[in-house]
């Protein structure tokens, strides 16, 4: 073989190798990619996903709001929400999962959150699961918790999408309220629970949401969620009262405590009409609707600008 077609040939074969190793870049990197996820876990995850278990009603509205509910195999017993996810195979509940259960459905991804025990999510990826845990604690974390089921299961034109909506959704909110005078602010007390009272303060998306809509919180120098005697909240006096109504789960129990207790016959707000039952799963749950739970509490604040607020069971 001479010289010159030996030369040929070497860059054939290189080039050849060439294209090959390009190949297998691209085919790598379309099947995997390593995201952070809520707390701090660096997750490959397996691209396409095909099949996903959702461990809480939260996870659950986000995959349907991506429109990715015909790749749901698996959710807990409390996603109902939208009603298509009742009929999805149960998996346990919150914090039981039934571990067999969920390696039978052989899932591509796995959508924690806080509430999953660490040692199931442990337990699932020593057993070759690929699990994501979600734990937003605002509004803009929730966003950003949609971009990233987005981009790892496939559609992530379909999150930027839902992300400009939502926040556009907010901003008209923001923007309408923005003239308000601290005088102009009604306090508001949600109340999730009444023996004993159970609220919500400060870090909390309850607090959130009642400032966005252009009220104040009458516990925000409180944190988290907790617990205030009786006399501390007559003292508090707010002029609105958010109640947790869970239809099969006490329902209007605490509503009707708030209307029939002597006691609590002094505070503003129930003298002045103004107790509102709230849905306790749209103001509990940190994924898509959280943009319903800001206007609906727009609407029980300033009805004035927003329309009166209706409750719908």
């Amino acid at each position: 073989m001479s010289k010159k077609s030996s030369i040929a040939k070497s860059k054939v074969v290189v080039f050849v190798m060439g294209l090959w190793f390009f190949a297998f870049t691209l085919a790598w990197g379309a099947q995997a990619t390593t995201i952070c996820d809520d707390v701090g876990r660096e997750v490959e995850i397996p691209s396409p996903c095909e099949r996903i278990i959702s461990l809480s009603p939260s996870n659950t509205e986000i995959v349907f709001a991506l429109s990715l509910g015909e790749k749901l195999v698996g959710v807990t017993t409390y996603c109902n929400y939208p009603e298509e996810a009742r009929e999805k195979e149960k998996v346990g509940t919150l914090n039981e999962i039934n571990l067999e259960k969920v390696v039978e459905l052989e899932p591509d991804l796995v959508l924690a959150s806080s509430l999953t025990p660490p040692e199931v999510v442990e337990r699932l990826g020593g057993l070759g699961i690929t699990v994501f845990v979600l734990d937003p604690h605002s509004i803009d974390e929730v966003i950003g918790d949609i971009e990233k089921v987005g981009i790892i299961s496939g559609a992530e034109d379909k999150g930027q999408e839902l992300k400009e909506a939502m926040e556009q959704k907010i901003e008209e909110v923001k923007s309408k309220v923005s003239h308000l005078s601290p005088e102009e602010r009604p306090t508001v007390f949600h109340l999730i629970w009444h023996e004993p009272l159970w609220t919500a303060g400060k870090d909390t998306f309850i607090n959130e949401f009642i400032t966005l809509a252009g009220g104040q919180n009458v516990v925000a120098d409180l944190s988290g969620y907790i617990t205030v005697d009786l006399e501390e909240f007559v003292r508090r006096n707010p002029d609105i009262i958010t109640v947790v109504e869970n239809p099969g789960e006490g329902g209007d129990l605490s509503y009707q405590f708030l209307l029939s207790d002597s006691r609590l016959r002094v505070v503003k707000a129930i003298q002045d009409h103004k107790v509102f039952p709230v849905d306790g799963d749209i103001v509990s749950r940190s994924g898509p609707r959280v943009v319903d739970a800001l206007y609906m509490y727009a609407c029980i604040i300033h009805p004035e600008i927003f329309g009166e607020y209706e409750y719908q069971k």
